[in-house]
């Protein structure tokens, strides 16, 4: 037998001595596992117990969320609080510009434009979509887009057409401040509305140069037009004149506090528009050159300003019977959606039937143009219903025929000053009798009146750049309060 094979037999005791003292050890080692197994098999079912309190607790939160909104709107509104804090600490700012309608974009393209030429500030304009009264939904986002090409301004566009969360796509911009284009929620969409917005500080330079009547009360506020919701909300609100923040003062439910006098961006542009007008062409001559601006609130229960369906008729005979005069017709945006609403007085046959008649005629014109200052700087004179027109149209200083409607909202103290500046008629023929005196040449008694106006209610002008140097007073303003409160 050889040594190896001598060895591993003396081994063999040894080896099955280690394998009996294993063997006797494996009952010990049997329960200790199955005692951890125990263990954890109790964690288990002690972490689906707790899982299952916890799912029971969020049904309850959902249910109490869905039957108590009001605790919803104050969590986001916790939120959004915790954001706005956190933004306005870097260079430079992000200000997006939410827009909607094109025809106030002389009173944005102005801020634009001076934060594309600083150093602290990053514009960012979208086009969005709108609703007027009449709209079956929201369109009118292709307009706004077009619209800014034609300017050469770079925007991004938030359409809604059901593919995109709008809001997620805003949020994902990152920016300091918004801007919108109204105080008017209903215009926009849903995620674009007051209580959506609260994670940024929202501004707003108005659409309208300053209000001139006693807007219809709402149930939450006697003045729209300093105390909507969007203006109790906004950080900073801009307007024309003294006499519009001590509206807000004495009507807003912040006393003003968050007004800013600062003139108006519009004013400013309509003031350097470069005169052309839309016809004429190689007609001989010069003719006398009328603009009729035709208000939408044709349908009762609002300003009840508009006369479109009073005087469309004779403002037709006007022009067809004057072919040395011609006419531009220029119809506020939301007048042209009214003609759907089951309110409006007129039909959308009459309407369409009317315009196709107007512009048949050789010497008139539709103004599709958002950007109506060249227009206006080419004319002679206006022929309005109101609104805005009233205030803008004495910046040109040229006669201007108010065309009364009868039962509107009573004019307010700015309303009371403005109409010093305007011819008030009560009927088309009056309008036309006062248009061939001035075409003729005669001088407007009421020039004095538009100048001061002007001056008074405007200032001095450069309203952007005042605009910027307020928003860089706050924003320094809550820099400071920031380091005081971290020292």
């Amino acid at each position: 037998m050889s040594a190896a094979r001598l060895r591993a037999l003396r081994a063999l005791p040894g080896r099955a001595r280690a394998q009996f003292r294993r063997l006797r050890e494996l009952p010990v080692q049997m329960r200790e596992l199955d005692r951890h197994l125990s263990a954890i098999d109790a964690e288990l079912h002690h972490t689906l117990e707790e899982l299952g309190a916890v799912r029971s607790r969020l049904d309850e939160v959902g249910s109490t969320v869905a039957k108590a909104p009001d605790r919803h709107a104050e969590l986001r509104d916790s939120i959004h609080l915790v954001a706005r804090r956190a933004a306005l600490h870097r260079t430079p700012i992000r200000v997006l510009f939410l827009t909607h309608v094109l025809g106030s974009w002389d009173a944005t393209h102005p801020l634009v434009e001076a934060m594309q030429a600083s150093e602290d500030f990053e514009p960012v304009v979208a086009s969005i979509p709108r609703r007027f009264r009449g709209s079956p939904g929201f369109s009118g986002e292709e307009d706004v887009h077009e619209g800014l090409l034609h300017h050469g301004v770079a925007h991004l566009r938030l359409a809604a057409d059901g593919e995109q969360d709008l809001l997620q796509l805003v949020k994902a911009i990152e920016p300091d401040v918004i801007f919108r284009q109204s105080q008017w929620d209903a215009d926009v969409p849903e995620e674009f509305a007051t209580e959506r917005l609260g994670f940024a500080r929202t501004c707003l330079v108005p659409y309208e140069t300053m209000n001139i009547v006693h807007n219809v009360p709402d149930p939450r506020t006697p003045n729209t037009a300093v105390d909507a919701p969007f203006h109790r909300s906004a950080w900073l609100v801009f307007c024309a004149n003294e006499l519009m923040l001590r509206t807000a003062v004495r009507d807003g439910v912040r006393a003003g506090a968050q007004f800013r006098v600062v003139g108006h961006p519009k004013a400013d542009r309509l003031r350097a528009a470069v005169p052309r007008w839309p016809l004429s062409g190689d007609r001989p001559g010069r003719p006398g050159r009328v603009v009729w601006s035709a208000h939408h609130t044709i349908a009762r229960g609002w300003t009840d300003f508009g006369a479109f369906h009073l005087m469309r008729a004779e403002m037709l005979e006007w022009a067809a019977d004057n072919p040395d005069t011609e006419f531009v017709f220029m119809p506020h945006p939301a007048l042209l959606p009214l003609p759907d609403a089951p309110e409006s007085p007129i039909t959308r046959a009459e309407f369409d039937d009317w315009m196709r008649a107007w512009s048949a005629l050789p010497n008139t014109a539709v103004l599709s143009e958002a950007e109506y200052g060249p227009t206006l700087a080419a004319s002679d004179l206006m022929v309005t219903d109101g609104l805005s027109m009233l205030v803008e149209y004495q910046l040109f200083g040229k006669p201007l025929l108010f065309v009364e409607r009868e039962g509107h909202r009573p004019f307010n103290e700015i309303g009371r000053r403005v109409v010093r500046g305007v011819h008030t008629v009560h009927a088309v023929d009056e309008a036309r009798r006062l248009a061939d005196k001035f075409l003729s040449g005669h001088p407007d008694p009421l020039a004095d009146a538009q100048r001061r106006n002007a001056d008074e209610l405007f200032g001095a002008g450069n309203s952007a750049q005042r605009v910027l140097a307020v928003l860089r007073e706050e924003i320094a303003r809550e820099a400071a309060g920031t380091r005081s409160s971290a020292s």
